[in-house]
């Protein structure tokens, strides 16, 4: 059995990461009921393996995506940071793992009215960097939707170049986690 994930709280000239938890429920909900947000995200699960229903209608439906990264953190196979901003603590968006060993695949989502200033990119590097500290990880991984040209643009800007390869119409791009 894989040990359970010992999740730091990392910080940013703009941001605070913390483990994600049941005290940013309503924060989840504001990310995940906005349609844009789902558009390129994919499909997501509960802890049971059952279909969360996307754009979220209520709270409840969003508390199930929070549940099922705790799960995964107690299981020491993925997590997600809440980013919240240093100044007043609001909550912009998630970021971190869907999955973790020698390849680690790195996802993110931001609230819209976030979008265009930088904090992913802020986000993304602490992520990356507490990554490459990780005994054991080697690559890391990302999926991405052609049409999501910022995101695109995201991913090529922390160093990760396109492989070739796709996996459910989302682009992978993959980058070395050398020191």
């Amino acid at each position: 059995m894989v040990a359970a994930l010992d999740v730091p709280t990392l910080r940013s000239q703009r941001l605070i990461l913390e483990p994600l938890s049941s005290a940013h429920t309503a924060g989840m909900f504001a990310l995940w009921s906005r349609p844009e947000v789902c558009e390129f995200s994919g499909g997501a699960i509960d802890i049971e393996g059952r279909p969360i229903r996307l754009p979220a209608r209520t709270p409840e439906d969003s508390d199930k995506i929070i549940a099922f990264f705790a799960h995964g953190a107690a299981r020491g196979a993925r997590f997600r940071w809440a980013m919240l901003t240093r100044n007043d603590r609001s909550f912009v968006g998630a970021v971190g793992f869907n999955a973790l060993g020698a390849c680690a695949e790195l996802a993110y989502h931001l609230r819209p009215d976030y979008w265009g200033q930088g904090l992913m990119t802020e986000a993304a590097v602490l992520a990356l960097n507490w990554l490459r500290r990780r005994p054991g990880a080697v690559e890391v991984e990302a999926f991405v939707e052609p049409a999501n040209l910022a995101s695109v643009r995201l991913i090529e800007r922390l160093g990760l170049n396109a492989t070739g390869e796709t996996a459910d119409g989302a682009d992978r791009y993959l980058m070395a986690l050398g020191v």
